[in-house]
């Protein structure tokens, strides 16, 4: 006595032999889901940390330009003192001569 197979069997023994397969295919999503929602996390820090550089860049390059200027105005002072020095030591070698 044969059985015949029914499309119930046919049906049945491919679930039976896909279902671990998709299964494992779901756990692969949901690592990479996570891995996706770890991204987004940082990428939505990375756009804070940009926005707040645009919204303070102002104040930083203001900053940056009244600093140039005092150390431009440093080297011009320490210039004007080098000169100074020059004359006094002149009129020191003078007085030392006499």
């Amino acid at each position: 006595m044969t059985k015949e197979l029914t499309k119930k069997d046919i049906k049945e023994v491919f679930v039976e032999s896909l279902e671990p397969f998709a299964e494992s295919i779901q756990e692969d999503f949901q690592g990479v889901n996570k891995r996706l929602d770890s991204v987004d996390g940082r990428l939505t820090n990375i756009e804070k940390d940009v926005r707040w550089m645009k919204e303070n860049s102002s104040e930083l390059f203001t900053k940056l330009d009244r600093f140039i200027a005092l150390y431009e105005k440093q080297e011009q002072e320490l210039a004007a003192l080098g000169l100074q020095l020059r004359r006094l030591e002149e009129r020191v070698g003078k007085l030392e001569a006499v």
